[in-house]
């Protein structure tokens, strides 16, 4: 379902394009992503947005998600399992197949299961 509002800068449509949660010490806190047809891009909390809009985020978090699976992003044909990062302490993570992870050194890489 699209969910259009204002956007906060400029007041021209703006839609959602991704929600997400972020941890925070009072536990996680849901937060959108948006575009407005002037170009403007925002990450912000949902709480920010206009109490309208709030509410069809929460009539639509009623309504069932269809299940996705998270391809691997060398092979892309295969279910990615593992988040896979250098081992220099980089925090990018990108998620591998178990297959494609046998193929990786693993003095270079950090191979970690998701969930784990």
């Amino acid at each position: 379902m699209l969910i259009a509002i204002s956007c906060p800068d400029c007041s021209v449509p703006a839609e959602i394009t991704e929600r997400f949660s972020l941890p925070s010490t009072d536990g996680p806190i849901d937060h959108i992503a948006l575009c407005c047809a002037a170009g403007h891009h925002f990450r912000m909390p949902t709480d920010r947005l206009p109490a309208q809009a709030q509410e069809q985020l929460a009539a639509q978090e009623t309504r069932p998600r269809p299940h996705t699976v998270q391809l691997c992003i060398h092979c892309t044909q295969n279910p990615a399992g593992f988040w896979v990062s250098p081992a220099n302490g980089n925090v990018v993570r990108r998620p591998w197949c178990l297959s494609c992870c046998q193929e990786l050194d693993q003095d270079l890489c950090d191979v970690i299961p998701f969930g784990g």
